[in-house]
């Protein structure tokens, strides 16, 4: 795990969210809200923990329009790559298996200045 001091030092630009997620973990299904996402990783605050390199499978959905109906629903397989106490909860970041096309696309979108 890399210590990060000062200026911000992640590799990949991170979106912040407060989207529910679901997240299945030792055939348990376990609910989080998610903190933020990148092109291949999300992060989230749970009541559980999970240990590095644990596999789990992620559930969330985002809205595709400025009106909000319009929500892509996905799913994914992904690795845990760190899990941080933070006072009776816990931070959960997970690297993405394989992000799919429509993943990327509405990323790149939200992304665009």
């Amino acid at each position: 795990m890399t210590q990060m001091t000062g200026a911000e030092k992640r590799k990949n630009l991170r979106i912040p969210s407060s989207r529910p997620v679901v997240f299945i973990i030792n055939n348990q299904n376990l609910y989080a809200t998610m903190t933020d996402f990148s092109k291949h990783g999300i992060g989230f605050i749970s009541n559980f923990s999970a240990k590095e390199n644990d596999r789990v499978e992620v559930h969330f959905d985002i809205p595709i329009s400025y009106s909000g109906k319009a929500i892509k629903a996905f799913q994914f397989k992904a690795e845990v790559r760190h899990c941080l106490n933070l006072t009776g909860k816990n931070h959960i970041g997970v690297r993405l298996d394989f992000p799919t096309k429509d993943y990327l696309q509405i990323f790149d979108e939200l992304t665009v200045a």
